[in-house]
Formats: structure tokens, C-alpha cells, sequence
């Protein structure tokens, strides 16, 4: 439920809005669709051998809103069959606050059939893991260490996009094959086994801590300001990441653009495979860069999510 406002309202203060307007979201399923979107022409919705195949693990309520919401991401190709409709919950909810000078955004999240899930309903719906598995921390925490490590052990890459932001157990770095976040996002979970950096905005020195407890790839988005990538292979060489500034665009909506990022980035993975280098790996993220800034200059979650089609691909 997203609401326009001319800015955004001070403790106690009732502004009046500009525009109303509901609409399907969540940060998996905004990035499944991503990952769909951005592998597919908007003319084609099914699973042909051009177009990467996307399957949702997840639990909606059977309530006004969770039929609803299958029925759309259906409509796209999306295979929803791990989906889960639980009698008796709510869908999820997410309420979202858009400042219409610069596009930015507040929400509040309520997990609703999201936290009903448990690890062996899970594992009931997942089947076999393919070659890449995207976890986002709006689901129960056990049951996504859970199947992090199982994706991983069926040699599944693993990526994961650590939002909400909450403390991880350290063991699980080592499974997560790609960190994606922002900034606020990476301090918070650094923060949580490691002490305060003495300068917050050197990112090889952020991105170097998730490398040192295992993961391969780290991904820092940066909004306006880009993106960063640092590998495990140019920390052994000791050289920094790159960082990549982001289009220049007129920003409408910044809601669902970080979600547009990993999951356009999640299939350019997918594609390259597991022998990927790290120029490949530049180059994913640049295009997932280019996804996002075309999600921000329409209004939306999922309605502003292009398909390939609308994203430039020159890289």
C-alpha cells in the first residue's frame, strides 16, 4: 500500500497525501519477478529455452489478497507451485511512505503467512535447488540458514539479500556465495560480530569482513551513488573493488528498485555459472544497475519492474 506525500510527516504531524495506491510486492517476490522480468521479453511469459525458468518458495494467506497475488505472478511465467496459502493468515503487508520531490521511501513490513513458514514446509516446496537460490531475510530466520545450507550442499549458488537487516551466525558467510545490500545494511550485520570501522565509508574495508568469514562475491548498493563489488579473489590479491556510478536518470519511485537490482543481477549469475570471472561479474552488476534506474522512474513495486526489452543491455 503505497502512499504519495509532498514529504514525509514529522512524529505526530497529519499530512495530506497526493496519491494512494495498492499493488502486489515483497522483497522475494519482488525479485523472483525481477529475475523473470530481466530474462524475458515482455511478450514472452513462459519458460523457453531464451528465458531463465523462476520458481517462488514462499507462503501467501488465504485471504482477499493471497490468490490475487498468485494469479499475477502466474500471468508473468513465474512457477508458484512452492507457494503455500495458509487458512486462517493474513498475506504479508507492506505500508510505504513515497516523497514526491526525490522518489525516496519509508515502509513498515508485516510478515503475516511469511513467518508461518517452518524449514520442512519448506523443503517440501522447494524440490531440487537448480543452479541458484535468492534468500531474503523476510521469512523465518531458521528456515532460511536452513535451506541456505542445503542449496549450497547440493552445489546450488547461494545469494543472499540480508533485508530486513538482522545478526547472522558467522558459520552461515561461508554458504552465501553472493552478499547483496546497501550500505546501512552491511554496517549493521559487520557491526554485529566485529567492531565499528574507524572510517564507515571505506567499503573494502566493510566488504572484507563478509570475505574473511567465507563469501565469495560482495555487493554493496549505494543508490543515487552506484554500487560496489569486491571478490574474494581481489581481496587475495590485495587489490580494491570496483565501483560502478549508477545511470543518470529522473527518479519517480525508488520502491522495489533495490529489489530489481538483485534480482536482475541473480539471473546474469545464473547465466555465467559457477566458473564466472569477476569482469562477468562486473558486468551483472552494472546490468542490474540499469534494471534498478529504469524501476525508479515508474511508480510501483512490481508495476515499475522492467522486462529485458525496457532495459538497455549495452554494457
Amino acid at each position: 500500500m503505497v502512499t504519495v506525500t509532498p514529504r514525509l510527516p514529522k512524529p505526530g504531524e497529519t499530512l495530506r497525501a497526493t496519491s494512494f495506491d495498492v499493488g502486489w510486492g515483497g522483497k522475494g517476490a519482488n525479485q523472483a519477478v525481477a529475475a523473470l522480468r530481466s530474462s524475458r521479453l515482455r511478450s514472452q511469459t513462459d519458460h523457453s529455452p531464451a528465458s531463465a525458468p523462476v520458481r517462488m518458495i514462499g507462503a501467501v494467506g488465504a485471504d482477499q489478497f493471497g490468490p490475487a497475488m498468485l494469479n499475477s505472478l502466474e500471468a508473468d511465467g513465474m512457477d508458484v507451485q512452492g507457494v503455500k496459502v495458509i487458512e486462517g493468515a493474513q498475506t504479508g503487508t507492506a505500508v510505504i511512505m513515497v516523497e514526491e520531490g526525490t522518489g525516496e521511501n519509508c515502509i513498515l513490513f508485516t510478515p503475516g503467512a511469511n513467518f508461518a513458514l517452518t524449514p520442512s514446509d519448506a523443503l517440501v516446496m522447494s524440490g531440487d535447488y537448480g543452479d541458484l537460490v535468492l534468500f531474503q531475510l523476510e521469512t523465518p530466520l531458521d528456515v532460511v540458514l536452513y535451506h541456505i545450507r542445503r542449496a549450497r550442499a547440493s552445489g546450488a549458488q547461494v545469494i543472499l539479500n540480508p533485508a530486513p537487516a538482522q545478526a547472522l551466525p558467522l558459520d552461515i558467510y561461508r554458504d552465501i556465495t553472493h552478499l547483496i545490500l546497501n550500505q546501512s545494511e552491511a554496517e549493521l550485520l559487520a557491526h554485529s560480530f566485529a567492531p565499528a570501522l574507524a572510517d564507515p565509508s571505506d567499503l573494502d574495508a566493510l566488504a572484507a569482513r563478509f570475505i574473511e568469514l567465507g563469501v565469495r562475491y560482495v555487493v554493496v548498493t549505494l543508490g543515487a551513488e552506484g554500487a560496489f563489488f569486491k571478490s574474494a579473489a581481489l581481496q587475495k590479491m590485495g587489490m580494491p573493488g570496483i565501483r560502478q556510478a549508477a545511470p543518470k536518470v529522473k527518479v519517480v519511485d525508488t520502491t522495489g528498485a533495490g529489489d530489481t537490482f538483485v534480482g536482475a543481477y541473480a539471473v546474469r549469475v545464473a547465466a555465467a555459472g559457477v566458473d564466472a570471472t569477476d569482469a562477468t561479474m562486473t558486468r551483472a552488476m552494472v546490468f542490474a544497475q540499469k534494471a534498478a534506474s529504469k524501476a525508479t522512474q515508474n511508480k510501483g513495486a512490481q508495476s515499475s519492474i522492467p522486462w529485458l526489452n525496457e532495459i538497455s543491455t549495452e554494457i
